[in-house]
């Protein structure tokens, strides 16, 4: 069975987005000094950790991009080092 990209990420999205591990990535200590400062700094908290990903995600994306590009592109034949054994001396020197 042959999965396209698509469905791999379909299937990546619905196991981090139901894992109840992933929603519960808030400290303690956070939560109960943001909740009793009020709900326009609970919210300028996530828009900051909202921000904080942006550029992490990007990053993560790049290198993903360029790694499957490389790996897209045809290799080209491996060519023999020039001090190899099988390299053959110049003519006139020994």
């Amino acid at each position: 069975m042959k999965f396209s990209y698509g469905s791999a990420v379909a299937i990546a999205v619905a196991a981090f987005g139901f894992a109840p591990g992933a929603w519960a990535q808030g400290c303690v200590l956070c939560y109960t000094s943001l909740a009793s400062s009020g709900p326009t700094a609970m919210h300028a908290f996530q828009m900051a950790m909202f921000a904080l990903l942006i550029p992490a995600l990007l990053l993560f994306l790049g290198v993903f991009l360029l790694i499957f590009r490389r790996a897209r592109i045809k290799a080209p034949a491996r060519r023999h080092w020039p001090f190899s054994s099988s390299a053959k001396p110049i003519e006139g020197r020994a």
